[in-house]
C-alpha cells in the first residue's frame, strides 16, 4: 500500500515554511516528498539515508531528483524519440533543470502531513508520541510507529492526527521533526 507524499501543511507561527534550493548531490533518484539531508563532503542535497538522527533532516523535497551525472551540474533532460530521425531524442523546453532542487527546511516552526505505515493506523495516544521514519516499497516515506528508541531511531513527533483522513483505519498524521534531527539551523 502507498504512502502519502510528505509536505508542509502549516507552520506555528503562521508564517510560510521556508523553502530552499540547493545544489542536487550526483545520481540520485529519489521522488517528490521525501526526507533528504545535505551531504557533508560537497554539500549536496540527497536522500535522507534513514539512520542518521542527530541533525540528520534538512526537510523534504518539493520535486523529484533528476539524477544528474555531477553533483550541481545541469543535465538536458530529453523524453522519447523522433520519428524518423534514429540518432534524434525530444529535448525538454525551456531548459528547467538549474542543477539545484527545491525542499521545504525541518524547522521546529513547521508542521509537515504524511502518514503512519501501512499496517499501522493513526490513534489519538500517537500525539505527542516520537517516532522514526522508514522508506515504503514504492518509494516513499512513512512515519514508523515500530521506531520508538528516543535517541536512537526517532526523528519525528506526531502533533495531531489529519482530520481530513475519514477512512476505517486512518494513517494521516500531522508531525515536526525533532529538534535534535533538525540538519539546517537558523
Amino acid at each position: 500500500m502507498a504512502s502519502q507524499i510528505i509536505s508542509s501543511v502549516q507552520s506555528i507561527s503562521g508564517n510560510q515554511p521556508r523553502i530552499r534550493r540547493i545544489i542536487e548531490e550526483a545520481g540520485q533518484t529519489a521522488l517528490s516528498g521525501v526526507p533528504v539531508q545535505i551531504n557533508a563532503t560537497d554539500g549536496g542535497v540527497q536522500e535522507w539515508d534513514g539512520t542518521t538522527v542527530a541533525a540528520g533532516i534538512a526537510g523534504f523535497s518539493k520535486e523529484f531528483f533528476n539524477n544528474l551525472t555531477t553533483t550541481g551540474v545541469p543535465k538536458q533532460i530529453t523524453q522519447g524519440k523522433v520519428p524518423y530521425q534514429a540518432s534524434a531524442v525530444n529535448i525538454q523546453r525551456p531548459f528547467f533543470d538549474d542543477g539545484r532542487i527545491g525542499f521545504e527546511t525541518a524547522t521546529e516552526d513547521t508542521v509537515f502531513q504524511g502518514q503512519v505505515g501501512p499496517s499501522q493506523t493513526a490513534l489519538v495516544s500517537d500525539v505527542g508520541v516520537s517516532y522514526g521514519m522508514t522508506k515504503d516499497s514504492d518509494g516513499h516515506w512513512f512515519v514508523d510507529k515500530t521506531k520508538t528508541t528516543v535517541g536512537t531511531n526517532t526523528v519525528v513527533t506526531i502533533v495531531n492526527l489529519n482530520p481530513d483522513d475519514q477512512s476505517a483505519t486512518p494513517r494521516g498524521v500531522y508531525f515536526q521533526v525533532q529538534q535534535a534531527a533538525i540538519q539546517l539551523v537558523g
